[in-house]
This record gives C-alpha cells, sequence and structure tokens, in this order.
C-alpha cells in the first residue's frame, strides 16, 4: 500500500499537469555555443568568488570561482574554451547576479579527474571533501550545499537518509528520466550519502505512478546494504521534505526545525546521482537534465550544461509553438518562478523550463472568499491559509507568526483549490519575505 501524508492536491491533466509531453521522452544531450554560469546558485552560501579573468582558456570541469566559507560550494566550467566575460548579469532574482560567460570551444577537454573509486569500500571520511571540491548542492530546487547537509551535527541523532524520487510537480520529468536511465548511479549515491552520514538505513521513495522507474531502481538496489524503494501515493506535494519523511517514517518535523531534528536527511535523487560521479570519478556538477516542454515545437528531457541560456534550450527543442509566449517558468508551474527572459541560465537546481502562452500565463481576478474551508483542507502543514492570507494583506506580520507562517512550505495548493481563485500563496510568500528581510536587520 502506498505511502502518504494528510492534505495536498491532485493536479488534473493539461495546463495543471503536463507530464504527459515528456515522460516517455529518453533523455537526450544538448551543447551550446556559449554559457553563462551565475556564482550564486548555492542557498545559505555566500557566493563563489571568481578565479578566472576575461580572455581564460579553461577547460571542462576547472574550477572558476571558489566557496566561500564552510558551505561555500566552488563552480566550475561546464565547457572547454575561452571566458568572455566576467560580471553581473541578470538571472532569476530581482537584483543581476554575479556570472562567467565562457565561449564553448567544442572540444570538451577536462582537467584532469581523480575519484576515490567503489562507494561502498572508498574512506567514509574522503566522501564529504569529495561533495564539496565537485560543487554539489541540492538539485531538486532548494540547491542547499549537498557537504553541509550530510555533516550531521553531534547534538543531531540522524538514522535515515532519503531520496525523493517523487517528482510530484507539475510538467517535469527529469527526475522520471534519471531513474530509468541511470538507476545504478542514484543507488550508488544513496550509498555514499548513507557512509559519509553514519546512516545505516536509506530510503528512495517514487510515486506509485512511476511504476516503471519503481522497477528500475529495485532491480539497482537488489542486495545493497540497508537501501528500500518504496511507493508513495501519487499526490501534490509529496515530495516535499516535512511530507515525505511523514509519509515513510510516521515522524514529524518539529515547528522551526530541520529534517534532522526529526532524525533524517532527504536528498533529491538528481543530487544523489551527482554524488556518485564526484565520489566513484572525481567528476564535478556540470550539467543536469532538465524537462523543456510546454508551449514548444518539441517537448524534451535535455542533459544540460550549467549556464545554458534558456532560449537556447527552447531552440534545441525546435523553438515557441506561439509567437510570443506569456511567461517562461523555471521549474513547474505550482513553485517555480517566472524569468524575467528567455535569457536566463540553466543553473544546478533547473528540473524544468515551461513554456505558457498568454492566455494560460493572464493571472485570474481574485473574488471574495466564499469560506468553503478548501484550502484549510489541503494544507500539508495543518495551516490556516485563509486567516494568514488576511493577515498578510493587512500587513499584521507579527500575527502572521504568531499563526506559523514560517512553516508554510510555498507549495501553493491552497491556491490551486481555491474556486476564488484568491492569491493566497502570493500574498504569504511576500510577507515571508518581508520577515525574513525583517530578521536579518535585526527588527
Amino acid at each position: 500500500m502506498s505511502k502518504t501524508f494528510r492534505g495536498g492536491v491532485h493536479p488534473l491533466p493539461g495546463l495543471h499537469q503536463g507530464k504527459p509531453l515528456t515522460d516517455n521522452k529518453p533523455v537526450k544531450p544538448y551543447v551550446s555555443e556559449t554559457v553563462c554560469i551565475p556564482l550564486n546558485m548555492h542557498i545559505a552560501a555566500p557566493p563563489s568568488t571568481p578565479v578566472v579573468k576575461k580572455g581564460d582558456r579553461v577547460l571542462m570541469g576547472q574550477v572558476i570561482a571558489e566557496g566561500v566559507g564552510p558551505r561555500g560550494v566552488p563552480v566550475h566550467a561546464s565547457v572547454s574554451g575561452t571566458v568572455k566575460e566576467v560580471g553581473n548579469v541578470q538571472q532569476l532574482g530581482a537584483r543581476t547576479s554575479p556570472c562567467i560567460t565562457i565561449e564553448n570551444d567544442f572540444q570538451d577537454e577536462w582537467v584532469e579527474l581523480k575519484g576515490l573509486g567503489n562507494v561502498e569500500t572508498c574512506d567514509p571520511a574522503a566522501i564529504l571533501p569529495a561533495i564539496q571540491a565537485a560543487g554539489i548542492c541540492g538539485m531538486g530546487g532548494a540547491g542547499f550545499p549537498t557537504h553541509f547537509k550530510l555533516s550531521v551535527p553531534p547534538d543531531k541523532k540522524v538514522d535515515t537518509v532519503i531520496l525523493n524520487g517523487a517528482e510530484c510537480e507539475t510538467f517535469l520529468n527529469a527526475d522520471h528520466r534519471l531513474m530509468l536511465e541511470y538507476p545504478g548511479k542514484v543507488v550508488d549515491g544513496l550509498r555514499a550519502a548513507m557512509r559519509a552520514a553514519n546512516v545505516e538505513t536509506g530510503y528512495i521513495a517514487i510515486e506509485d505512478n512511476k511504476r516503471d522507474a519503481i522497477a528500475a531502481i529495485s532491480k539497482a538496489a537488489a542486495g545493497r546494504k540497508g537501501v528500500h524503494v518504496v511507493a508513495l501515493r501519487a499526490k501534490y506535494p509529496q515530495g516535499a521534505e516535512k511530507q515525505i519523511i511523514k509519509a515513510i517514517t510516521g515522524r514529524e518535523v518539529p515547528s522551526g526545525k530541520l529534517p534532522a531534528d526529526a532524525g533524517c536527511i532527504v536528498m533529491n535523487v538528481g543530487t544523489a546521482a551527482a554524488v556518485a560521479d564526484a565520489v566513484i570519478d572525481g567528476r564535478p556538477l556540470v550539467e543536469r537534465i532538465t524537462t523543456v516542454t510546454g508551449r514548444v515545437r518539441e517537448p524534451s528531457n535535455l542533459l544540460l550544461r550549467i549556464g545554458t541560456i534558456f532560449l537556447d534550450a527552447i531552440g534545441a527543442c525546435g523553438g515557441y509553438t506561439v509567437e510570443e509566449p506569456g511567461k517562461i517558468i523555471s521549474g513547474g508551474t505550482m513553485t517555480g518562478i517566472a524569468a524575467p527572459s528567455e535569457t536566463v541560465s540553466v543553473t544546478k537546481t533547473t528540473g524544468g523550463i515551461v513554456v505558457l502562452s498568454q492566455k494560460e500565463a493572464t493571472s485570474m481576478e481574485e473574488s471574495p472568499c466564499i469560506r468553503c474551508s478548501r484550502c484549510v483542507e489541503v494544507c500539508p502543514m495543518h495551516l490556516n491559509p485563509f486567516k494568514l492570507k488576511n493577515l498578510c494583506d493587512m500587513n499584521d506580520l507579527k500575527a502572521a507568526q504568531a499563526n506559523h507562517i514560517m512553516d508554510c512550505i510555498l507549495c501553493s495548493s491552497c491556491s490551486y483549490i481555491c474556486p476564488s481563485r484568491r492569491w493566497i500563496m502570493s500574498s504569504i510568500k511576500n510577507a515571508r519575505e518581508q520577515i525574513i528581510a525583517q530578521q536579518k536587520k535585526g527588527v
């Protein structure tokens, strides 16, 4: 019987789902003429510091920016070629981001790589340094430095590592294809993470509508110490950290705490595959699978180099099917971020590029709340979204905090289910950003 959690929604086929467009499309590589690589791809870590300058020739996998501080993560060249520019470029954020632009010479000349070998026999103490040196961060969307996540504090007792293969976000099939085509890497990455964190139990959690992935991963995991494959009920947001922990272990992450406080570490399956590459071969994270879909001629799952421009990736899928797109979303349509332009870059966390038409992108006008309580019923965090929205709209941030606004995981289930099309998640997100800004200022 598939495991699950209370709450959540079932996005309908079509605009709100979109997975059938690419779920049977094998991964195909695409390499662009230039890459623009952001240096601030890693959440909770300062931007990496450039160590190359305009005109330098770089090799694929070469460190082009060094990490800063204990959470710092280096950035590597995803192509071999010549550095065209080192400077700020508009990306997804409100402000420009430090980036390094490289002109590809299409030689794919690598730096010398040195791995640790078999994940079962290598020195466990060498795994975390290898992960950090490879520039690995969470590839499921958050981008938290993986070496830091696996560094269990002395006061925490972690006994379980969970790989998130749910991929419940709409439109996206990058993780699904990864599990089908590279199941061995996923299992090797889990075992490396388990050994690094000194954990005996590991789960690979996959939604039950991906039976082919469950079969592939189960075959690869057969006989591997402590590895279990678990089917989850297909539901959104089944892949959220707190919900996947609850579904598999029955534990709840305390309010304001982290998964480690529930004895768990949660990683994306893509992150695990990157860990396997880093540990076995010493290969840094320079490419990822990204679903490019929506209003494009040939929706595809592409293996893209980090720094690939969105427009180039869309061009690799035959270009737009509409004269002018209404929105280009980085990620899926439930939690993705609308790109300010088609010239932003693919980062380590870009699981999808979704193109919407003008009609699809048009926001519906809010109507008065009809007190149906559907938002309360579907909230996976057991919050009262209706009440939180009212407090946010009144700018009563203290009351919003008292009603646990910071526990909201911004999944948009409340906005999706609302028959009045209230902009619930937008109001909550804006208020949370204000609260975080005040906390940083010490207000």
